[in-house]
């Protein structure tokens, strides 16, 4: 790794989709540790992430490298740690606050998904490694990194794709091409602007005409809110059923998903409230178009009740949004790429309507249910309670 060897302190490393950046950081310290001394901290945003992510990553590598095999003198797979044959020591943790932050230094951090992780959290895990930095992430939305590390002469900067990935299926290749937008795949109905930028191009991007156009994202969540509401939109087959969080903090609406899974059904939904330790006695306001799902989430003792529709109730719920500012949490990556992707509709001429597109919204109409319910927003007249 030429960060290492030229001694850079920094390395940030931004990438599409299946653009192959987690699994080609992990193999580059898995080899630095066959040749140098170094502790190695390997840290994300939750330890099931880190399992599923680059630990999965490092032990196939590992299983197909006889070179980097041959040198793992101790393999603790409860704790997630490697020994070398040169004293290296690589480690994959999460760090719950600042403070848990705090323990143990090392020699190189790698932070994977960095825009789940609180500045704070990557911060004080810096100040605390003595030789290299890096973070890796999907560019969905801008985070810390744009506003930290952009600028700094002394970040090393770097953009993958997919396209920068030999190795990867052509299945996968031909799944992420159909977002382009060609005069094909705009007739197949498949090209997608936001998409390609994000997922084929690694940019950064936001659609022009956005429903949301100056949301933010945040690590942060409130400890003691004004108040906080739940909403919930149902979906099965290719729809996702979904539960998100509202909480009101200092003027702002804080917004978080627990559920965002499509084949739920309302005995599944009620399973996934248990395995959250969902108060029975809190409040969900749900999509009114599914009484029966209502009815029988009801029977099966959750305190559930339908939105307010009319013809006028979603134009009148984003107006209701937008007269607060709104932060995402980061660990919500769909809720985040649908407030990316949230629209207005467009007539012939390409002038923009009155109107959202109806998708990108699951999500977004189960906070539109539960901010309406909470400040009886009725169809025609907008009220702006705290």
């Amino acid at each position: 790794m030429d960060c290492y060897e030229n001694g850079n302190k920094m390395l940030v490393h931004s990438g599409g989709t299946s653009s192959g950046k987690t699994y080609s950081i992990i193999q580059a310290l898995l080899t630095i540790s066959c040749y140098h001394k170094n502790i190695i901290t390997i840290a994300g945003q939750d330890r099931p992430n880190i399992t599923v992510g680059p630990y999965r990553d490092a032990q196939e590598i590992i299983e197909s490298d006889p070179f980097i095999k041959s040198h793992i003198t101790d393999w603790n797979k409860s704790r997630m740690t490697f020994t070398f044959s040169t004293g290296a020591i690589m480690e994959f943790d999460s760090r719950e606050d600042q403070q848990d932050a705090k323990q143990g230094k090392r020699d190189i951090l790698f932070v994977n998904e960095a825009n789940g992780v609180d500045y704070t959290i990557f911060e004080e895990l810096n100040v605390r490694t003595s030789r290299l930095s890096i973070i890796d992430f999907n560019p969905t939305a801008e985070f810390w990194a744009h506003e930290k590390l952009q600028y700094d002469p002394e970040t090393v900067w770097i953009s993958t794709t997919f396209l920068d990935n030999p190795f990867l299926k052509q299945s996968v290749i031909d799944g992420i091409r159909k977002y382009e937008p060609t005069p094909e795949n705009i007739t197949r109905g498949t090209a997608d602007e936001y998409r390609w930028n994000v997922y084929g191009l690694g940019k950064v991007a936001r659609l022009e005409g956005l429903v949301f156009p100056n949301w933010k994202q945040t690590n942060k969540w409130p400890e003691h809110p004004k108040w906080t509401v739940y909403g919930m939109d149902f979906g099965y087959t290719n729809d996702p059923t979904t539960l998100i969080e509202v909480c009101l903090h200092a003027g702002a609406l804080h917004i978080r998903q627990h559920i965002y899974e499509t084949g739920l059904t309302n005995q599944d939904i009620s399973q996934r409230l248990e395995h959250l330790n969902f108060d029975r006695n809190q409040k969900i306001t749900a999509d009114s178009a599914e009484p029966k799902s209502i009815e029988e989430l009801k029977r099966l003792k959750w305190r559930i009740e339908g939105a307010q529709k009319g013809k006028d109730s979603i134009n009148n719920g984003i107006d209701a949004l937008k007269r607060y500012n709104l932060y995402i949490c980061a660990k919500s990556k769909d809720l985040i790429q649908e407030f990316s992707q949230y629209t207005w509709q467009k007539d012939r001429n390409g002038k923009s309507m009155n109107k959202p597109i109806d998708k990108y919204n699951h999500g977004i109409d189960a906070v539109r249910y539960a901010v309406q319910k909470k400040l009886n927003v009725p169809e025609n007249i907008l009220i702006h309670v705290e």
